[in-house]
């Protein structure tokens, strides 16, 4: 991908996500979030509160965030390819998946996870010891769940037999454990694997994970294994086994699998590069039907709004739970009610945001939905 080209399509990405970020409702978790953490999600969905008038007084941090997930992906790509085309397309990759622009308009820890995770390679790669060991300590605070991301890095470290990483790593492992919640593991089993499967290609696109799963497991077999690897195969591992016993939380693990988007770059370029051009047809028409269903997933996202005109039964689309309760607001602003009450406390919670409080007992009896 030329400069060019790059720059010009990340201004009309920005431009999208902002948009979207700007004009869609507040979700069921977002509101719960807003209104009843306590952390880092609450200090961060209320730092612009009251700045903008939209959807960014909750967002601004997180569209920030992925913002600057760009450039350090951008940055982290150079490490792996000498040409500037090469690093630009597969950011541009890593742009147009579903988890990425999800999370850049969505209240989540996972978009702040990836900064650290990114910056952290970075550091590592620059032998910046001393940021990299704030960049642990910030993970270990922010994300419960990063002692997977640790586990991976002891493990890596023990490999290659890096001493220093290896006691940082294992010292915030041990501290994850001791004082930080940590993954969920009890319960009974009940086997969804099949169901995080699903999770991941939705979190890719199907395409790009069944390459995303090639590629790790062909660098397992024939690559030199690197800490990117690492992070990716650990996490993706872990979910996996977890997932034969109990429901995973697929945005402890997202975070540090999706990062390794990179690799599957390195592997295509490796297995272009033996192959004379006439054996090449069929590996470029695949990586193009790849990027097509990138751009169609990204377009679904970006024009989502646009197929609730297409739907008979509108409860069917994807993004139904963001819009509904606020177009119940319309309609109760409309008729001059200022209180309703719902089951669901995430959707009372919604309605709250824009103004709608519950309604006490001697007011209106209560609506099951």
């Amino acid at each position: 991908m030329r400069r060019e080209l790059f720059y010009a399509f990340l201004l009309l990405y920005l431009f999208a996500i902002g948009y979207l970020a700007i004009t869609l409702p507040i979700g069921p978790n977002e509101a719960k979030v807003y209104y009843t953490d306590s952390g880092v999600l609450y200090a961060l969905s209320h730092f612009a509160k009251g700045w903008f008038s939209n959807g960014l007084d909750f967002r601004l941090p997180f569209f920030l965030s992925a913002t600057v997930n760009i450039v350090l992906f951008l940055m982290v790509s150079q490490i792996y390819f000498s040409k500037k085309e090469e690093s630009y397309l597969s950011t541009a990759i890593f742009m147009l998946l579903p988890g990425i622009i999800t999370s850049a308009i969505v209240v989540n820890i996972a978009v702040v996870v990836i900064t650290l995770v990114l910056l952290f390679i970075l550091f590592y790669v620059k032998r910046q010891l001393t940021l990299q060991t704030i960049t642990i300590l910030l993970l270990l605070v922010i994300h419960d769940a990063s002692i997977i991301f640790f586990t991976a890095l002891a493990i890596f470290s023990w490999v290659k037999k890096e001493h220093y990483l290896l006691i940082l790593s294992l010292g915030a492992f041990l501290l994850s454990l001791i004082f930080f919640n940590g993954l969920d593991i009890g319960g009974k089993p009940k086997g969804d694997f099949l169901a995080l499967f699903g999770l991941y290609m939705a979190l890719f696109s199907p395409l790009v994970f069944l390459y995303f799963f090639y590629a790790l497991y062909r660098i397992w077999l024939r690559e030199e294994k690197d800490i990117l690897w690492y992070i990716s195969f650990t996490a993706f591992i872990l979910s996996l086994i977890l997932s034969l016993r109990q429901e995973v939380k697929i945005t402890d693990f997202a975070p540090y699998v999706i990062v390794s988007v990179l690799l599957m770059i390195v592997v295509f370029q490796k297995t272009l590069q033996v192959r004379l051009p006439q054996f090449q047809k069929g590996y470029r028409f695949g990586f193009y039907l790849l990027i097509g269903s990138l751009v169609t997933s990204a377009s679904i996202l970006f024009f989502h709004k646009s197929f609730f005109y297409l739907l008979d039964d509108k409860s069917k689309h994807f993004a139904y739970r963001f819009y509904e309760p606020y177009w119940q607001v319309e309609e109760l602003h409309e008729i001059g009610q200022d209180c309703y009450t719902v089951t669901s406390k995430k959707v009372q919670y919604q309605l709250k945001y824009y103004g709608i409080e519950e309604c006490k007992e001697s007011y209106v009896p209560k609506i099951h939905r």
